[in-house]
């Protein structure tokens, strides 16, 4: 009589581990843009979020003062920062001194002149008393919203009618 004195040993195979692992990246590479846009998503809607509180706050500080702030220093201790570390941008243009002559200027944060207000397709101006806006997740932007630097903006537009991506602006 003989006795097998062979041991099975259970287990993977290295044909069943690499099969498995190209599994798991499959299924990585598909969840993580999801996953990209759902965070870009939320962002944006916490700087949509974050424009309508400063607004309100805009807006009760005008029916205290009968002006709009110079900067959003007089409405905060330290500069509302977006979900991207970016301080919000405030252009005041109704109290500007160049208001009535069409050059669009305003006063900005520091009661400094900043520049020209937010023009849609560098013709009409999209608001009449104040741009407020994030400069998205590129941290960069430009007075014309069609500009490749405005594109990923979240604005305030018509002014307060319309809140959203400088994208969406019509």
């Amino acid at each position: 009589m003989r006795v097998n004195n062979r041991r099975y040993i259970s287990g993977f195979t290295l044909a069943e581990v690499a099969v498995s692992v190209m599994v798991a990246a499959l299924l990585l590479s598909l969840m993580i843009p999801t996953a990209m846009r759902m965070v870009d998503k939320a962002k944006d809607d916490k700087a949509l979020t974050d424009l309508e509180e400063i607004q309100e706050r805009i807006t009760t500080f005008y029916r205290a003062n009968y002006r709009y702030p110079l900067s959003l220093m007089e409405i905060y201790v330290t500069a509302p920062i977006d979900p991207w570390g970016n301080p919000y941008q405030y252009l005041n243009i109704a109290d500007a001194p160049n208001q009535g002559k069409g050059e669009g200027e305003g006063i900005g944060e520091g009661g400094s002149y900043k520049g020209k207000a937010r023009k849609y397709k560098n013709q009409t101006r999209i608001n009449t008393d104040y741009d407020l806006y994030s400069m998205g997740t590129d941290g960069k932007s430009a007075p014309p919203l069609t500009a490749t630097s405005s594109r990923d903006d979240i604005i305030r537009g018509k002014n307060g009618r319309f809140l959203g991506s400088a994208l969406e602006y019509r």
